[in-house]
């Protein structure tokens, strides 16, 4: 039997079934027409009622934190089924033909989701980008920010008057003969603190460019230096660099979301060189590989003061990464507004490169796809007279950043067209 009590702020519902009486809170349903849910991450212990009121019987899964599917039976039109899960779990409700119809985002406690009939086709991609004078262009960049900062559910942003101060602390320094290695403290957000490196030149000529520099799936603040990687070649060459974990596949507060804490911790380093009076906050770049080279797109794309954006291993479609990859990209939401091409769009017209390798594994990013998403990206740069901006750089290599062609991007932008 199901009890609807409706008050002032929210409905509950009440389940009674064999003495047990819980209370559930109704949770969102996302319909869907192609693709699959974002990954289930680690939460806390919950429960699910769902109840198929589509009209037709429905088929049930669970989304792993691989990606992949646990099928958990049917569900027959007009029956309840109570479920033990955990919070942040995607449920993916498919068609007896196993067409996708929607899911379900749990949350901490106990959760309603109502299945409802297929009423109209679901929106996709309405925000993407199309041709038009530069004025309407930055409307539209600032419209898409907008959203997206909501669908982040970021509320801490760059130049926010409730941002949390950074409280920045060394903990740590070695000597690395041209440059000295930082190990640092700061806060993300008022409830979550996080770790970073940050390098400094011994001789520079104040005020310096800087290179936040993100590393790849699984990939720790220390990983891009390791082994003479990127971050320490950049180093060497006299760049400031700066850099975070952002490889966590959990959340560290309830109400945020994944993507969304990896994008802020990023703009608290970007926070804590424009802090710094060795930094030339008009010349901070960004770059990174694979989850790097995500992590470019979206913090060249949402936070403005990043004046130059390498983006490596990345390039690609949202429909290339439904399948064969972790979806740690995807959040609700984001399907119906935009592609890739459209985040990327967002950097525009400030410079941007983007490197793909011949090499990629025919599912991965491959330069064919990356060629098909740029094409879309173009027009932007074209329309704000800013086409020399946008680089396209297919290297003779695989998953990997190509090191000369990234030293000449932000030896170009970063210091030698500054004014």
């Amino acid at each position: 039997m199901l009890l609807k009590i409706i008050s002032k702020s929210t409905t509950l519902v009440a389940i009674a079934k064999i003495g047990f009486i819980a209370f559930a809170s109704p949770i969102k349903w996302h319909a869907m027409d192609r693709g699959l849910p974002p990954n289930t991450i680690s939460g806390q212990p919950a429960s699910l009622t769902l109840t198929n009121k589509s009209g037709k019987d429905v088929k049930i899964y669970w989304i792993k934190y691989n990606g992949t599917l646990q099928s958990y039976g049917e569900l027959k039109n007009g029956l309840t089924k109570i479920q033990k899960t955990y919070s942040n779990s995607s449920w993916l409700i498919n068609s007896l033909d196993d067409k996708p119809l929607g899911y379900f985002r749990t949350i901490k406690g106990n959760n309603l989701a109502i299945i409802p009939k297929k009423t109209t086709k679901v929106p996709f991609r309405t925000m993407q980008y199309t041709s038009r004078q530069s004025a309407d262009a930055i409307k539209w960049q600032k419209s898409l920010r907008t959203s997206l900062f909501g669908l982040l559910k970021i509320n801490e942003q760059g130049n926010d008057k409730n941002l949390s101060p950074l409280d920045a602390v060394k903990t740590s320094s070695q000597d690395k003969g041209t440059y000295l290695f930082h190990e640092m403290e700061l806060n993300s957000t008022s409830k979550s603190r996080i770790k970073a490196v940050l390098t400094v030149p011994k001789k520079i000529k104040v005020p310096h460019p800087a290179v936040i520099v993100i590393d790849g799936h699984s990939g720790t603040r220390h990983s891009c230096y390791k082994d003479r990687g990127f971050a320490t070649l950049l180093a060497e060459k006299g760049y400031i660099t700066v850099s975070t974990k952002v490889s966590q596949h959990s959340l560290r507060e309830e109400d945020k979301t994944m993507m969304g804490e990896r994008l802020l911790d990023l703009i608290r380093c970007v926070d804590l060189l424009v802090s710094m009076k060795q930094v030339d906050p008009k010349r901070i770049g960004c770059a990174g590989n694979s989850l790097g080279g995500e992590m470019a797109m979206w913090l060249g794309a949402m936070d403005e003061r990043i004046s130059a954006t390498m983006s490596a291993g990345f390039l690609t479609t949202m429909d290339q990464l439904e399948q064969n990859h972790c979806r740690c990209w995807k959040f609700p939401g984001i399907r119906t507004l935009v592609d890739f091409a459209d985040i990327y769009c967002l950097i525009a017209p400030r410079p941007l490169m983007c490197q793909n390798g011949l090499r990629e594994r025919p599912t991965w990013f491959t330069v064919p796809i990356a060629r098909q998403a740029l094409k879309e990206i173009n027009p932007i740069y074209s329309d704000f007279n800013a086409s020399s901006n946008l680089d396209f750089v297919p290297h003779k290599g695989g998953h990997e950043i190509d090191v000369p062609s990234m030293f000449n991007f932000f030896e170009k932008h970063l210091i030698q067209n500054v004014k």
